[in-house]
């Protein structure tokens, strides 16, 4: 055998050895897609729930936030909530999901910060 047949051998073994849990389907948003709408219902939910604690006649307006998010990301909500549903099943893309909104989030807040000043 060749070395370059060794060597795509291995390389053909290496490449198909990649957990199921890394492969995402064509039809699930992607991480960096899903960070920023994470990021955007996580904002809106804690306005939502800040305004719900004023006024509690206003209980449904969580939805209202989460339609607007959704909305503004140009995403429907069975999209959405088949691709969240797919990143809870998977738990090494699941924490890869909010380790990058995390870093997100401290990203905006420094960026805030300097603003501040």
């Amino acid at each position: 055998m060749s070395k370059y047949a060794l060597f795509l051998l291995i390389f053909c073994f290496i490449t198909s050895c990649t957990p199921e849990d890394k492969k995402i389907p064509k039809d699930i948003l992607p991480i960096d897609s899903m960070k920023l709408i994470v990021w955007d219902l996580t904002r809106a939910g804690a306005y939502a729930s800040a305004l719900s604690e004023k006024d509690t006649t206003k209980k449904s307006i969580g939805a209202v936030y989460l339609a607007e998010v959704l909305n503004l990301h140009k995403i429907s909500k069975p999209d959405f909530f088949k691709s969240f549903d797919f990143y809870q099943t998977h738990p090494l893309l699941n924490q890869q999901l909010f380790d990058s909104v995390n870093a997100y989030a401290q990203r905006q807040r420094n960026e805030m910060y300097k603003k501040m000043r």
